[in-house]
């Protein structure tokens, strides 16, 4: 089955891709980053997969045509993309202590890690991980698309 690219029910641009049949249909979003699947039909109060998501996901999270739709996270070889939130970015406190949740995009490089920290980095077959995404300093961006123009580079060069 071909993918479909259609506009996108939340920010209404010609950039979303349905793939799949309905059983196991994913909808994603170029644009705005927001993704939905068959896994997230109906409202938040009655769906099993949204109360397994993290407090951030649930307050991110949009109902729309009877769907739940969630910011994406794209993992690569190069890189992660993936929603913050902002005030937590800044070290300004936690959501829910009088904190507004401003989410916004961000990118992490996948770096190497020296042979000195390994240790601090373990896998679960008993040995230690070569490469971690570099979360500590992620480059972010306001809207999906311009990470995913960064990815776009970054794949080309790689």
């Amino acid at each position: 089955m071909k993918d479909i690219i259609s506009d996108c029910l939340l920010c209404e641009k010609h950039s979303l891709h349905v793939a799949g049949k309905e059983e196991a249909q994913v909808m994603q979003c170029i644009n705005c980053g927001y993704v939905t699947s068959t896994k997230f039909i109906g409202k938040k109060e009655d769906n099993e997969e949204y109360e397994n998501l993290s407090e951030d996901m649930k307050n991110w999270a949009i109902e729309k045509n009877d769907r739940i739709w969630i910011p994406t996270v794209l993992t690569l070889p190069i890189g992660m993309l993936y929603p913050i939130d902002e005030e937590k970015l800044d070290g300004i406190g936690e959501v829910g202590d009088g904190v507004k949740n401003v989410m916004k995009w961000a990118f992490a490089e996948m770096v190497d890690i020296t042979k000195d920290e390994r240790e601090n980095y373990p896998n679960p077959e008993g040995g230690f991980y070569k490469r971690r995404f570099n979360t500590d300093e992620p480059k972010i961006f306001d809207e999906f698309i311009d990470g995913m123009y960064l990815v776009n580079q970054k794949m080309k060069n790689s």
